[in-house]
This record gives structure tokens, C-alpha cells and sequence, in this order.
């Protein structure tokens, strides 16, 4: 599939000065998109130059076209109840034109034609063209009209509310054509036994049998208004399959919403729910013919509509594939199912050619390690990589991938259930992250389909817009997109006065959650003998400080928000907040009165703060649960650790019971008190100096840099990394050789002097380059480079993946190289240097350590000079 099918052109881009935007007042601006994109915004009286969208009490009609599809007179009744939020004054949907009236005329336009899901906008004093290519296109078109005006997409889902003005006007010119970076942009509802089945069976529509029409109808219309287009819907054993609740494919139908099926979900079924049988009998080697009945009844009657088939097989609810004895035979057993499934696409969807019918292929856990061992994907198939369950990708492609005509794509993770621990509670996902790992992937090829595990979705909302504004943009951005949207969402959702403090809010949040996620708080694993926190006391105290603050910072922005404000800003912001406020406190508490009993003291204030933590959480969920939006969300948010009586036993985060305390099992004793920090002649505020015999460099604080005369070369990404500055190569396509290679430079100073180790700490990538490793070079002054590789733990299933160092590094977002120096540091001046080898890599923090730091200790604050 070629890019210029359905990729933005930087031609359209420039075609014209004049972009359209909307006349509002200042207080309603919004900073730029994850593309860059800015709307117009200013306050002006109305004028011969410009569109009345809402004039003199009177809003401007919307004309359908002719033969208008179902999803586009859904989209216009949005738009018109969006237009009505704002002013108060509902427009009029006519399907034809009554005369010389203002109006906003939607049509499919030819001068689209060929192009995906494309739309162009263009005013004139009398008419507001909504241009699309297709239909998905010119809802788009007509939602990117709401997103001007202000009106947040979590307007029903977050009951975020619009902006008020009595008249809006849009600026006259014609939009450049705008249209997805990726063609497949998707969701993928999971874990939704945690609130979303609940919510939905027991307030929203107790009337269907667990995730109805009536639900799903109402994420089709936030999908469509973030710009997706396609769908894994919910599978768990909870929920009643897709295919067999009535009405469902036709709500998908309606709002022109590609279906799929999940990873583990081949041919549009939900093996968990719709497999007659044994699960030991979902056996292609041994009992094929049913196996092959069974997807054939599905595709059969789904002969209307879009869809875009998952093919393989793996076992029922997401289990290895039943029956090969080895991975020889599994890749033979693969390749015959790819071969039996596309022969019943081809009779049934594509007119006896199964190239015709769109298909994917993800190979998730251990079917990656075949997949890599030669299993062979038909090359219209489009191969989806996954990450590790964190965020992290596991695979890039290759020159040959690149060329597939099928493409490539990122199956990805906004929430996850399952090894070594589950994170599906809060929404602290850095978008940084995000666009770090998904920018790689793009460059690398992954440009076809893009889906998100989006968990049971309330929770998962910053990350799923994020994730799903990228993967429109992604042709068209730059590394300060996540500051940017953070900034962005917040102003619209909050207003601007409010905007920036919330943005900053939520970005200390996720840097704080970076060092550890409130639910892996625990340092053993699911069902294993307990195990200390690494933290010591003091850095205990310092992480209950920060927790601290954010949750008064929180509260205090919540007071000064206006009445309208409150219960959106608890479900976006306030909640998450609290609750990684009240987890800390819980377990760290915790930790210190067992450290209280070992060394025979009163562990009572210990214990009364861990017991009013929990006080707080289950305060927090019922006021979500109970009290907030009249009681709209009962049931949707359940706190992390409940899990349903038939799920296997290592997807329970339950704690062991805690052993009785003895010096062996408490958190380490702090290190000695830091010592003040010297200031050298001849220092810089761009310096760092020694304390408590270390040097300790955040790697975004770099003295200078050394591209290549391409430009390309180390770039500190915001919000990246524990430290929210790590530094990675851009762009990760970037070609160099150990002579070119782009360096960073940090100049710091040495009292103590002596042999030293440097320890790198690296968040947990995968390599781009199957069979290079992760890998990055060092250098002290002009000395000799020395080579850093991290070439260990990559494969998740190895052994037992609770314990293995890939789980651990996940838990904590890091992995560490350490070399010691091959000749002692004297004192004074001196300047480290980190060459690239492979861009893959992101580094987060340096640590010179002239041996005083314990093992588990993570340095020192930062030794910056300021």
C-alpha cells in the first residue's frame, strides 16, 4: 500500500494562506494540536468578511447532501447539539437548501475523490462548505467545526463542558485538505469487567445483556470525534460477544466504524464466549473441521458493512495455540491457518480473492519468537506489532517489511492486565511515551493501522485521545507534540486562565507515576513472598512530600474552578491525583511501620496513616461512583485489586500476607545526609559537581550537543523518563557512522577524585535492529570510547515472565548499564561524552559513583549547578 493513498500532502498543507478558524473570544484559544495546526482565533464584530455561524439569535442550517449515509446525519446532530452547547441556538438539519440564507452546506466532494477520509472546510459570507472525501471524511470535517468552537470530545464522556457564547463567526478562506497520517487508527475495549460492563449492565443499559447498542452507539460517536475508525470490541468473560447482542454491528454499521477482533480473536469471533466446545478442543491439528465450521458460521453472516479481519489463532482467552508440541510445528500449524481462513474470506468477502478483503496479523507474546524464527505472513496482510504490555515496542520492521504491500502497524497499550502486575486504575501514561514509541514506529514503517488498548476507556482518556491524534498527525509533528496537547487539552476543557497550571499538574503526575505506578507499588510480584521496598527512608519521605503536594496543588486549582468545572475536572484530573496520593501514602506507610516494629519503635502513627489512606481512596471511588454528574457513573470505577472469581490466578494483584517484621525485611537505612553543594571556580549553571562522592546528570541537561550536518542528533523529549528528560537520536531513521556519530556533552566537576563507576539508567526499549542489542557508547575527556550494551531480558515469556528482569524493569520504567572507569578521576573539571551507537536507545539519568551509594539507591538529587 502506498503512503500517497491515504497520507497528508505537504502541497495541500501549503495550498493556502488563508486557514479557516473560528472569531471567538480570547479566553477561548487553544494552544497548537499534535500536528502543529493552529485555529484562528480572535474577537471581531460581525462584518461583510465573515461567516455567521450562530447571528442575532439565529443559527446558520445545516444542509445534508443528497443520499446522506447514516453516519453523516448522526455527526450533523452532534454538530448541531455542539453549536446549540455553545449559544444556545440549535441549527436546523435540512436536506436541501431553502433559499439565500446562510448556511453550512456538507457534501462529498469530488475534488476529494481518491483521497482517505479526507475533508477541507472553506467559508464564504453565505455558506460554510464541510468538503469530505467520503463519509468518515466529512464527519471528520464536521467535528473538526465543533473542535473550533471549543467543544471538548469528552463532552459526554467526561461531562466536560462547552465554552459559552451568544454569537460565533468564522473568518472567511478555504482550509488546506487535512487527512490521517495513519489509515487505520483504532481501539481496543479490554478489562471492561472492571467498570464499563458494570456501568453499562447496571446503570447506562440494564436493558441488553451486558455491552449493548445503546453503549457502544455512544463510543462510536467519541471514536468518530477523536477520528478513528475501527474497533476490537470487548471480549472479557463478562461481556456478552459482540456478533450475538442485537444490534450492536448494526450501531457499527451506522457510525461507519471498521470491525475487528482482537490479537486473539481471528476471524471476528470471541473464543471465550462463542467457542461450543472444550477449550481443549480448539485444536486445528486435531480437530479442524469444527475449528474451521466455527469461523465460517461468523464470516458467512458478516457479508455487510466494514470490517478488517484478524487472522492466526492462539488458544481460548488469550492463551498459546493448543495442540503443536514445538515451535516448528506451531509455524507449520499457523501457516495452514492463514492459508484455510483467507480461503473462506475469498468465498465470502471477496469475490473469490482474498486480497480483496482488508486482514491483520499481530504477533503477540510468544508468537513474535516464531514470527522471527520464519513464520511467513501472506504479504497483503498487514503485520501488526505489539509492544511488552507497557508501552514499550517489541518490533520494528525491516527494508523488506517496509515494502509489504499489507503494510505494518503497532497494536499498543493505554491499560493492561496480566504479568508481572496489572495497571488499569488512573490515567498516568506519559503522552511522551506515547509519541516516543509510536514516532519510532512510524519511521520504521508502522503507517497502516494503529489500536490502543484502551482498558474499560473512563480512565484511559487522555492517552486514547493522545494515542489517536498522533496516528492522525504522526506525518506532521514535532518532539514537543505532548507538551503541546497537554496544554491544549487542558485549556479547552478548563479554559486558559486554568490551562497551563492543570497541563504542568498533570505532567509532574506522570513523571512521579514514571518512578513507580500507584498499583506497582509492591516490590514482589503476584502471588510471591514479600518483598521490601528498594526505597529508603529519607527517599520514602521525599516521595510522600511530592504525593503530597500534588494532591494540594490539585485541590487548589479544583477551588478555584467554577461550579460547571468540578465534575469533569475530579473524572480528568482530581481523581487520578488523589488516588496516587493516597496509594503512596498506603504502601509507604505501611513500609515504615514495619521498619517502626524492627527497630522497637511505636508503629501506631504509621498505621493510622496507612488506614486514613485507604479512607481516602474509597472516598475518592465512591464520590466518582456515587455523587459526581447526579449519579451518571455508577459502577464504572472499581479500585485496583478486585479482580472476578474465575480469572486465573497470576492476573490477581494481591499482596502476600506481610511476614512479621525483622531487620532483614525492611526498607534500607537512608544514605548519609547530602553535603552542601561546592561551588568551583570557574563553574556554569549548565555544570554539575560532586555530592556524597557521586555526579548525578539527568540526561536532558546536557552541556552542549553534536549533530550531524543533517540536523538529526540526541533530542531531550518533555515528560520522558523518570526524570521527564530523557534523550533519545531523531529522527530513529537516522543513518551514522562511529566516526559521525551525534554526541552530547556533560561538563562537571570532581572533589573527591578516585576510581569510578558510571551508571547509565536507560528506560526499558526494545532494539530497533533484531540482532544489534541495544547499545550506546561513553567517553571521559579525550580518553577512549567505551561500549554499553543492553542486550538482556527482551523476550517477555521467557521463563516465568512475573520474575524475570523484564518485569522488573517495567515496574519501575528502567533498566541500568554500568561500567567502571578503566583509570581514576582525578579532581577537578572534566567532561563526560555519550555517543550514539543504535537510536534506538533513551537515556534518562547518568551517575558518576565514587562507591558511597548503595546498591538500590538512585543517586542523589540532581548535582545541576542553578
Amino acid at each position: 500500500m502506498s503512503d500517497t493513498t491515504f497520507s497528508l500532502s505537504r502541497r495541500d498543507l501549503l495550498a493556502s494562506a488563508s486557514a479557516l478558524g473560528l472569531i471567538l473570544p480570547a479566553t477561548s484559544a487553544l494552544a497548537a494540536s499534535v500536528g502543529g495546526k493552529l485555529a484562528a482565533v480572535s474577537v471581531v464584530p460581525e462584518t461583510s468578511s465573515s461567516f455567521p455561524l450562530v447571528a442575532n439569535g439565529k443559527a446558520a442550517p445545516i444542509i445534508l447532501p443528497a443520499n446522506a449515509p447514516e453516519v453523516v446525519k448522526i455527526s450533523a446532530r452532534e454538530l448541531a447539539e455542539d453549536i446549540a452547547a455553545v449559544t444556545g441556538k440549535t441549527p436546523e438539519i435540512l436536506s436541501a437548501s431553502r433559499g439565500s440564507e446562510p448556511q453550512i452546506e456538507l457534501q462529498i466532494a469530488p475534488h476529494l475523490a481518491g483521497r482517505w477520509e479526507a475533508y477541507q472546510l472553506s467559508a464564504k459570507p453565505d455558506v460554510l462548505t464541510i468538503s469530505g472525501s467520503d463519509p468518515r471524511g466529512l464527519c471528520y470535517g464536521m467535528f473538526e467545526i465543533s473542535n473550533r468552537i471549543g467543544v471538548s470530545p469528552w463532552r459526554w464522556w467526561a461531562d466536560v463542558p462547552a465554552p459559552q457564547s451568544k454569537s460565533l463567526y468564522l473568518s472567511l478562506g478555504e482550509a488546506p485538505i487535512d487527512q490521517p497520517a495513519v489509515k487505520y487508527r483504532g481501539i481496543f475495549i479490554n478489562d471492561e469487567d472492571w467498570g464499563l460492563e458494570p456501568w453499562s449492565s447496571k446503570t447506562f443499559e440494564p436493558e441488553a445483556t451486558k455491552l449493548g447498542p445503546k453503549t457502544y452507539a455512544r463510543i462510536f460517536t467519541l471514536m468518530i470525534r477523536l477520528r478513528a475508525n475501527y474497533l476490537w470490541p470487548g471480549m472479557h468473560p463478562t461481556t456478552r460477544a459482540f456478533h450475538t447482542q442485537p444490534g450492536n454491528a448494526a450501531a457499527a454499521d451506522a457510525h461507519a466504524i471498521i470491525v475487528g477482533s482482537s490479537h486473539a480473536e481471528p476471524m471476528l469471533l470471541n473464543n471465550g464466549k462463542e467457542w461450543p466446545d472444550e477449550k481443549d478442543k480448539f485444536n486445528y491439528l486435531a480437530n479442524r473441521d469444527a475449528v474451521y465450521a466455527y469461523w465460517e458460521k461468523r464470516i458467512s453472516e458478516r457479508t455487510s458493512g466494514e470490517s478488517l479481519i484478524t487472522i492466526g489463532m492462539r488458544g481460548i482467552n488469550d492463551t498459546p495455540i493448543i495442540g503443536p508440541k514445538n515451535q516448528q510445528e506451531r509455524i507449520a500449524t499457523l501457516e495452514k491457518v492463514f492459508a484455510d481462513q483467507r480461503e473462506l474470506l475469498a468465498k465470502y468477502l471477496g469475490m473469490g480473492d482474498a486480497t480483496l478483503v482488508a486482514q491483520m496479523f499481530c504477533p503477540y507474546k510468544e508468537v513474535l519468537s516464531d514470527y522471527n524464527a520464519g513464520l511467513r505472513v501472506p504479504d497483503d496482510v498487514t503485520i501488526v506489532w505489539p509492544d511488552d504490555n507497557f508501552g514499550y515496542i517489541r518490533r520494528y520492521g525491516n527494508d523488506a517489511e517496509r515494502a509489504r504491500s499489507g503494510g505494518l502497524g503497532v497494536y499498543y497499550h493505554a491499560s493492561y492486565s496480566g504479568r508481572p502486575l496489572s495497571w488499569l486504575w488512573i490515567d498516568v501514561m506519559p503522552p511522551a511515551l506515547i509519541w516516543s514509541e509510536m514516532m519510532r514506529a512510524y519511521e520504521h514503517g508502522s503507517r497502516t493501522l494503529w489500536v490502543v488498548n484502551v482498558g474499560d476507556l473512563k480512565n484511559t482518556e487522555r492517552s486514547t485521545e493522545f494515542f489517536l491524534d498522533l496516528a492522525w498527525h504522526a506525518d506532521r509533528t514535532d518532539l514537543n507534540a505532548p507538551v503541546r496537547a497537554m496544554r491544549k487539552t487542558a485549556a479547552r476543557d478548563f479554559g486558559v486562565k486554568h490551562g497551563e497550571a492543570i497541563a504542568s499538574l498533570l505532567n509532574r503526575l506522570q513523571i512521579f507515576s514514571a518512578n513507580r505506578r500507584a498499583e506497582h507499588l509492591q516490590w514482589h510480584l503476584s502471588l510471591t513472598p514479600y518483598i521490601p521496598t528498594e526505597l529508603n527512608e529519607t527517599e520514602i519521605e521525599e516521595r510522600l512530600r511530592v504525593a503530597a503536594e500534588l494532591l494540594r496543588d490539585s485541590t487548589a486549582i479544583a477551588a478555584s474552578l467554577s461550579p460547571k468545572f468540578q465534575d469533569a475536572y475530579f473524572q480528568l484530573v482530581h481523581y487520578p491525583v488523589a488516588i496516587t496520593e493516597a496509594a503512596n501514602h498506603r504502601y509507604f506507610h505501611s513500609e515504615l511501620a514495619r521498619a517502626d516494629v524492627a527497630r522497637n519503635r511505636n508503629p501506631a502513627a504509621n498505621l493510622a496513616a496507612e488506614s486514613e489512606a485507604q479512607r481516602r481512596i474509597i472516598a475518592a471511588t465512591t464520590r466518582y461512583n456515587e455523587k459526581i454528574s447526579g449519579g451518571k457513573w455508577q459502577y464504572i470505577v472499581t479500585e485496583n485489586g478486585y479482580y472476578p472469581k474465575d480469572w486465573p490466578a497470576f492476573q490477581r494483584d494481591t499482596t502476600t500476607p506481610r511476614p512479621k517484621p525483622t531487620l532483614e525485611n525492611v526498607a534500607p537505612a537512608a544514605p548519609p545526609t547530602p553535603s552542601p553543594l561546592s561551588f568551583p571556580k570557574g563553574w556554569r549553571r549548565s555544570d554539575f559537581v560532586e555530592r556524597d562522592k557521586a555526579v548525578s546528570i539527568n540526561a536532558g541537561h546536557f552541556t552542549t550537543k553534536h549533530d550531524l550536518p543533517s540536523g538529526a542528533g540526541w533530542r531531550s523529549i518533555k515528560g520522558l523518563g523518570r526524570t521527564g528528560s530523557a534523550v533519545t537520536v531523531l529522527p530513529s531513521n537516522t543513518k551514522f557512522t562511529s566516526k559521525t556519530a551525534p554526541s552530547l556533552d556533560y561538563r562537571f566537576h570532581v572533589s573527591t577524585g578516585g576510581m569510578a563507576n558510571v551508571r547509565v539508567r536507560l528506560l526499558p526499549t526494545f532494539p530497533i535492529a533484531q540482532d544489534q542489542g541495544l547499545r550506546l557508547a561513553i567517553a571521559v575527556d579525550d580518553g577512549i570510547l567505551h561500549s554499553l550494551n543492553v542486550t538482556d531480558g527482551f523476550e517477555t515469556t521467557a521463563g516465568n515472565g512475573m520474575l524475570s528482569s523484564w518485569g522488573k524493569r517495567v515496574l519501575s520504567n528502567a533498566t541500568e548499564v554500568t561500567i567502571t572507569l578503566p583509570t581514576p578521576l582525578t579532581s577537578g573539571w572534566h567532561i563526560l561524552r555519550l555517543v550514539a551507537v543504535d537510536t534506538g536507545v533513551v537515556v534518562d539519568k547518568i551517575i558518576i559513583d565514587f562507591g558511597s551509594l548503595p546498591r538500590s539507591y538512585d543517586g542523589p538529587p540532581e548535582t545541576r549547578i542553578q
